[in-house]
């Protein structure tokens, strides 16, 4: 019973699909234009007519949406900003730098041996100096001799 009605099922599938198989007559294929700005072939809602060259593209049109231009800051601009506040003290030299959201976890390499109270002091430093460079983040900062 079941491969009675599997059978006349698809035997209706390929009877109706086989009416498709020929072209209709009076069919034709609209033809191609330039990035497909003609909605229809008859000429109703095309831009034809319209010089679309004349309205520049504006990359950045809503400043709710990601920059667009090519000089846009990423977070290799934010990595050279930490390396620059640093920049001026030869002892120092920047580690990983891990940026996760409003957060960055920066690890700090110095050449001299210090105490823990010069240390923390000198950590506090770093610390003010890249909270200048960079105040929209919670930057956490790891010194560590080398």
């Amino acid at each position: 019973m079941n491969k009675a009605i599997i059978l006349m099922f698809s035997f209706l599938t390929l009877w109706l699909s086989g009416c498709q198989l020929q072209a209709r007559e009076g069919y034709e294929p609209q033809e191609e234009d330039v990035n497909g700005l003609r909605l229809m072939k008859d000429g109703h809602a095309t831009y034809d007519e319209q010089e679309l060259e004349d309205e520049p593209y504006v990359t950045n049109q809503n400043p709710n949406f990601i920059d667009l231009t090519e000089s846009r800051p990423d977070l290799g601009t934010d990595q050279n900003k930490l390396e620059e506040a640093i920049m001026n003290d030869p002892e120092l030299s920047l580690g990983r730098v891990i940026i996760n959201g409003n957060q960055i976890h920066v690890k700090v390499f110095t050449t001299e041996s210090l105490t823990k109270e010069e240390e923390k002091q000198r950590t506090k430093d770093i610390h003010k100096k890249m909270i200048t460079a960079l105040p929209r983040y919670e930057i956490d900062v790891e010194l560590e001799e080398k």
